[in-house]
């Protein structure tokens, strides 16, 4: 099943399959999402869940803290859609 994921920062919508990360999703998108890792390590894709659910893989302890969690952040690499999604960036996107 795939799901939209509305991109707020980059004014975009993308179709993203609820067996493929977030981040992946954008990347083949030609979205310039803000990324380095891409395993849940470096929390440079951390970004704000405004509407919709995540389930969210496993990730380094020090990527996204439970503090982070409870405040709706997540990591676009490690968060799989579980419905429709807004989101917005919180780092600074990929120089295109």
């Amino acid at each position: 099943m795939a799901f939209k994921v509305k991109i707020d920062n980059a004014g975009t919508t993308i179709d993203c399959a609820g067996d493929s990360t977030i981040l992946t999703a954008a990347v083949r998108a030609g979205v310039n999402f803000p990324y380095a890792c891409a395993t849940g390590n470096c929390a440079t894709c951390i970004c704000e869940l405004r509407s919709g659910s995540v389930e969210l893989l496993p990730h380094g302890d020090g990527a996204l803290s439970a503090r982070q969690k409870a405040a709706g952040l997540t990591l676009a690499c490690r968060a799989l859609p579980r419905s429709d999604v807004e989101l917005h960036w919180l780092g600074e996107p990929l120089a295109g």
